[in-house]
C-alpha cells in the first residue's frame, strides 16, 4: 500500500498582494497543516512508501525547499518516499535546498520498493506551465525502460499526459512516447499539476492524478477561475496485478479563495 501525494505549494511566507493569482494565498491553510492532517486520516504503519508528483514549493528558495524536506521527513518518519518536480519547482533552488548542491539538471529517479521499481520522470520546465518532455528526457526513459523490461515498474511525473483530461493542455511528447509507454512494463501511472482527480488510461496503463494539498482551481469561463482550498491524497494498493486508487478529502468545509480574472 502507498500513498500518492502532490501540488504541495509550500512557501515559508506566501506573498501578501491585492489582486491576480498570488492573492489566492492570502488566507489559505499552510499545506504542512493540510499533509498533516491528511496523514492523520491514515494507518502510517500500512505505508510501504508515498510519491509525491511535484510543485513542491510554490516558486520558492532553497530555504523553502530546506524547511519542506525537514518537516515531511518529521512527519512521514522512516516511510520512504520519492518526488519528482512541477512547473512550479525551480530546480537550482531545489538542488540547493533538498541536496545542498549546485545543478539545474532534470530530477529523475529509479528506487526498488518491494518488488516494484518506481520511476520519477521529470517532465517538468520551470514556469512553464505545459510541461516539455525533451529528446534527452524522453531517450533517458527509453533506456531506464529498456535495462529491464519485465520488471513491474510505476511511472510517476507531474504533467498530465491525457489531453482531455484537464482544461490546460497536457505535456506534449513526440510520435514514439506512447509507444515506449504501451510497450514497457509499466503497470500503472501518477500525475500531479491539475490539483484535481482522474482516473483513466493512457497506452493502455492505469492512469491516476490526485488532487492538490493546496488549492483547486474551477474554470467558470472567459478567463475566470474560481480558487478554493484543497486538501486531498490517494491510497493506493498495488496486488495481484491490479491497482486500486481511493481519494480522500480532509476538508470539513469549503473555503473560497477568489475569483480571478486572467484576462487582465
Amino acid at each position: 500500500m502507498f500513498l500518492h501525494l502532490s501540488d504541495i505549494h509550500f512557501l515559508r511566507r506566501y506573498p501578501r498582494v491585492e489582486k491576480g493569482y498570488n492573492s489566492i494565498f492570502n488566507c489559505m491553510t499552510s499545506p504542512l497543516i493540510q499533509i498533516k492532517n491528511s496523514l492523520n486520516k491514515i494507518n502510517l504503519s500500512e505505508i510501504d512508501f508515498i510519491i509525491i508528483t511535484g510543485d513542491l514549493v510554490e516558486s520558492g528558495t532553497s530555504e523553502d525547499y530546506e524547511i519542506l524536506k525537514y518537516e515531511l521527513e518529521n512527519l512521514l518518519g522512516e516511510i520512504p518516499y520519492i518526488i519528482t518536480l512541477g512547473n512550479h519547482d525551480n530546480k537550482e533552488a531545489f538542488y540547493k535546498g533538498w541536496f545542498n548542491k549546485e545543478c539545474n539538471e532534470p530530477y529523475n529517479t529509479i528506487n526498488d520498493i518491494d518488488g516494484l521499481r518506481i520511476i520519477g520522470f521529470d517532465n517538468s520546465i520551470y514556469k512553464n506551465s505545459d510541461g516539455f518532455i525533451s529528446d534527452s528526457q524522453y531517450n533517458w526513459l527509453k533506456t531506464q525502460l529498456e535495462i529491464s523490461n519485465n520488471k513491474k515498474t510505476i511511472l510517476i511525473c507531474h504533467h498530465h499526459l491525457i489531453k482531455n483530461q484537464f482544461t490546460t493542455p497536457s505535456v506534449s511528447y513526440n510520435d514514439g512516447f506512447e509507444e515506449l509507454i504501451r510497450k514497457s512494463s509499466i503497470v500503472c501511472i501518477f500525475t500531479g499539476h491539475t490539483h484535481h482527480s482522474f482516473k483513466g488510461s493512457f497506452a493502455g496503463k492505469p492512469y491516476f492524478s490526485t488532487g492538490s494539498l493546496s488549492f483547486i482551481g474551477y474554470d467558470e469561463g472567459n478567463g475566470i477561475v474560481r480558487f478554493e482550498e484543497n486538501a486531498q491524497i490517494s491510497i493506493c494498493k498495488y496486488e495481484d496485478g491490479k491497482i486500486s486508487v481511493k481519494v480522500i478529502s480532509t476538508l470539513e468545509e469549503i473555503k473560497l479563495l477568489g475569483k480571478i480574472d486572467f484576462k487582465k
